[in-house]
């Protein structure tokens, strides 16, 4: 019973197999950590909530909040960063596949972008004084007096 050698081809796809099944492995392991950290989260927010309560003491101001929405401002220039680099890499490389596959997450990308610049500009229209996303300015800074 002496090793066996194998032949590139196999040895190849067994590579393959191993690059496909160890990144969707990494992913799912990324997926679940975030899922159960998101969960420990709100298990801790209850318990000092009931703790709270039980007290008398008023609830904490992070439950009167909403939840937070996130600007698509910076997954828009991720799809889009993503799209142009596939884009040049196939001008480099001159293949055409890889230019019409390239523009789909390129056009993506700029569709965030003009949605999120959209909605920043409809939040001003209406003068509302409050920033359609936390951070985008607006309602988040004291008036400034005029003397």
């Amino acid at each position: 019973m002496g090793m066996e050698r194998t032949d590139p081809a196999s040895m190849a796809m067994l590579i393959g197999l191993f690059f496909v099944v160890g990144s969707i492995a990494v992913v799912l392991l990324i997926v679940v950590s975030a899922f159960r950290n998101r969960r420990a989260k709100a298990e801790m927010l209850h318990r000092e909530r009931m703790l709270a309560l039980e007290k008398g003491l008023p609830v904490p101001p992070d439950y009167l909040e909403g939840p937070k929405r996130r600007r698509p401002f910076v997954a828009g220039l991720i799809w889009a960063g993503i799209g142009l680099g596939a884009v040049v890499w196939g001008i480099i490389e001159g293949e055409n596949d890889a230019n019409a596959w390239g523009l789909i997450p390129f056009f993506v990308g700029i569709a965030l972008l003009i949605g999120d610049w959209l909605s920043a500009r409809r939040a001003a229209r209406a003068g509302s004084g409050s920033a359609p996303y936390p951070g985008a300015g607006g309602g988040d800074r004291a008036p400034e007096s005029r003397s």
